[in-house]
């Protein structure tokens, strides 16, 4: 009977500690499993500060944004769009500030010749509008530097495009100050110097060949060569070089005009 107890009391106290055992585990599972729920919060809510203050406006801030105040989420993402605004609506005035104060200039021009006929308004408004064809073609001449002879050692070191346009520049406003002189000044007086046709070859001249040449590249271009090639005089011939064509070609063109008009040929 004794013996009977014994194992009744054994086995009572193993069924006790083996439930005492599984509701402590279930416990701590419980707590381990609100721990990293709590720290899951945490994490969530302190990316979701941060995506508020940097601005990032996706899904996950609107899937958790009753974690945070959403008061201060709206004010801080209305004042970052109008943040965003201004600074978009500054950055166009800078860009286009340009063209608005070329434009206005070339309307007061126009209204200013129009009302008042002076010489001087004409000048200014057409040389405003022969500038961008000059400026283009002196663009699209500045492609062809390195383009032409590039496979040729002894000639691929010239740039070509600032060459061209600076040659035609030349010719275009030698050719107005030749025309100017022959037509205008030794002519039968029937042109005015203020008329039209005077204004317009100053215009010309000023306006699209001025445009068209270029003195600033072409000094840079003599200092670039002049450093890529130290041990040769390739920079003297360029610069040396251009200027004898463009007062050659430009004698050549001037002279039988204006020696024509004067009637000594």
């Amino acid at each position: 009977r004794s013996g009977n107890s014994r194992q009744r009391h054994r086995r009572d106290s193993g069924g006790s500690y083996g439930r005492r055992s599984r509701r402590n585990r279930s416990l701590t599972a419980t707590k381990d499993s609100l721990l990293k729920e709590a720290s899951s919060t945490k994490d969530i809510d302190n990316t979701v500060k941060s995506n508020v203050m940097n601005g990032n406006n996706d899904n996950s801030i609107a899937n958790t944004s009753t974690i945070v105040n959403d008061n201060n989420g709206l004010q801080r993402t209305k004042y970052i769009i109008e943040e965003q605004a201004h600074q978009l609506s500054k950055v166009f005035y800078l860009e286009n500030l340009p063209f608005l104060i070329v434009a206005g200039l070339f309307l007061f021009y126009i209204l200013s010749d129009t009302l008042s006929n002076i010489a001087f308004y004409r000048f200014m408004w057409l040389s405003s509008l022969l500038t961008p064809p000059g400026a283009i073609l002196r663009w699209k001449l500045s492609k062809l530097n390195g383009t032409i002879f590039q496979h040729s050692r002894k000639w691929k070191w010239v740039p070509y495009g600032t060459l061209m346009a600076n040659v035609l520049g030349s010719l275009v406003s030698i050719s107005c100050v030749a025309t100017y002189q022959h037509v205008v000044v030794n002519g039968s007086g029937s042109y005015s110097k203020d008329g039209w046709l005077a204004v317009f070859l100053k215009a010309t001249q000023v306006g699209f060949a001025g445009s068209l040449s270029t003195v600033s590249t072409f000094v840079k271009e003599i200092v670039d060569i002049s450093k890529k090639y130290p041990s040769h005089a390739k920079s003297c011939y360029y610069g040396i070089g251009t200027i004898v064509c463009c007062c050659l070609l430009g004698l050549s063109i001037y002279s039988p005009i204006v020696r024509s008009s004067a009637g000594t040929v």
